[in-house]
């Protein structure tokens, strides 16, 4: 089956680039993916609302080896290039992008219109086999079928949520022709703890201030809930400090965690305050109402304060252990959870191996886009916001490139 373009993948920077091509001049697109129907990952982000992008959006919030920033320039306004399939969007305080509906369905049904109106070939439950340049044109065979095109776009995704079809085994088709791919790794995602620590913790939902150290450097500070599990400390402040930490050195990590941020430096005078309140009671009760039990005992036990120690006795060396004691809670960095809890892979095609328009040097007519590109940011809206720009640059050189061969 012969077609101008070759889209391997149905996810977010597929059917970006399907939409784009067809806008500038190709005629024959064909969808090729391997689950029953495309677009599966787009229903389940942003807690089924799908959180589009975040505005504003810049080259620094992204990481990895790719130079961000000519694809973010290129593709320019998302609010306008989603209006433009019919659908309208609302960004929230915090700069967090919806679709106006805040249904993710909304923008898979607009994907999908448009595509029916643009006679684009889907070919669902079609998983690509083998993929092969001959004679200037790119075959990619299925159990069935060989399919044909001049170009291709690899938008088939990375490693996280396999339950989803995100499970990087379209990578070996990269590899069987030689592309170089950058170890994948989980992205936004809980972090491995010690257990014993966090047994006593489990189900906990504490909202704070999480720090990532690097041995003695502070990487980087979020704020927000933290979920405590038998293994993980979780929740999104956690999920954005995991994208930075070496794989290969999980040990020379770990989280701070500051439960009350904003008492700040008048902790021990709340604390006194709590010791005169309740001079009768014990130190564990001293501190119930400021912070939940577990954690309660936890920071006793890092200050060597029995529970059930007189609050009342307590000196002023006591207290200022104890204040300490709250606001650094070390939580040890023992891995990364897997990718069934990752949104996100590290990793991929790195940069050196892509030219400006994402395709791969030494295979003309290949592109990369998305998530198998060596891209990754924070949670908020910014690797579906590079799904999108990465398929809108790729298939606009290629609808060029087939304008200008005529």
């Amino acid at each position: 089956m012969r077609y101008d373009l070759l889209i391997i993948g149905g996810g977010a920077s597929g059917l970006a680039a399907a939409v784009t091509a067809k806008a500038f001049g190709a005629d024959r697109i064909a969808v090729l993916e391997k689950q029953p129907r495309v677009g599966k990952k787009i229903l389940a982000t942003g807690n089924g609302r799908c959180n589009l992008s975040h505005m504003p959006v810049t080259a620094d919030d992204f990481r990895g080896s790719v130079d961000t920033a000519p694809i973010l320039e290129r593709f320019g306004d998302v609010g306008a290039f989603f209006e433009n399939l019919g659908l309208y969007t609302r960004t929230d305080p915090a700069g967090r992008m919806y679709p106006y509906s805040m249904n993710a369905a909304s923008v898979l049904d607009a994907f999908r219109m448009r595509m029916r109106e643009d006679v684009t070939a889907e070919f669902c439950n079609t998983e690509i086999l083998s993929l092969r340049c001959e004679n200037g044109l790119w075959h990619a065979r299925s159990a069935e079928t060989d399919y044909t095109a001049r170009f291709v776009i690899f938008a088939a995704g990375g490693y996280a949520a396999p339950k989803l079809g995100t499970d990087g085994s379209a990578w070996k088709l990269l590899k069987k022709l030689g592309i170089p791919l950058i170890p994948p790794s989980p992205n936004l995602c809980p972090v491995l703890s010690d257990a014993k620590l966090l047994r006593p913790l489990k189900g906990l939902r504490v909202k704070g201030e999480v720090t990532l150290y690097d041995k003695d450097d502070a990487v980087r500070t979020e704020e927000g809930e933290v979920q405590f599990t038998e293994k993980t400390l979780s929740g999104i402040c956690v999920f954005n400090l995991s994208g930075l930490i070496d794989t290969e050195r999980f040990s020379d990590y770990f989280l701070l965690f500051d439960p009350v941020p904003d008492i700040g430096n008048d902790l021990e005078n709340v604390l006194y305050t709590l010791q005169g309140t309740r001079c009768g009671m014990t130190c564990e009760e001293m501190l119930t109402g400021l912070l939940p039990k577990p954690l309660i005992r936890l920071i006793l036990l890092n200050a060597r304060i029995s529970p059930d120690y007189p609050c009342a006795e307590l000196s002023g060396r006591e207290i200022r252990l104890l204040a300490v004691a709250v606001r650094s809670l070390h939580f040890p960095v023992r891995g990364l959870a897997g990718y069934e809890q990752a949104q996100s892979t590290r990793g991929g095609v790195p940069g050196t191996t892509l030219d400006a328009d994402l395709q791969v040097k030494g295979h003309p007519g290949l592109y990369v886009t998305g998530e198998a590109a060596d891209v990754h940011a924070y949670c908020g809206g910014y690797h579906l916001h590079w799904c999108w720009a990465s398929g809108y640059a790729a298939a606009a050189a290629i609808g060029k490139k087939l304008y200008l061969s005529g």
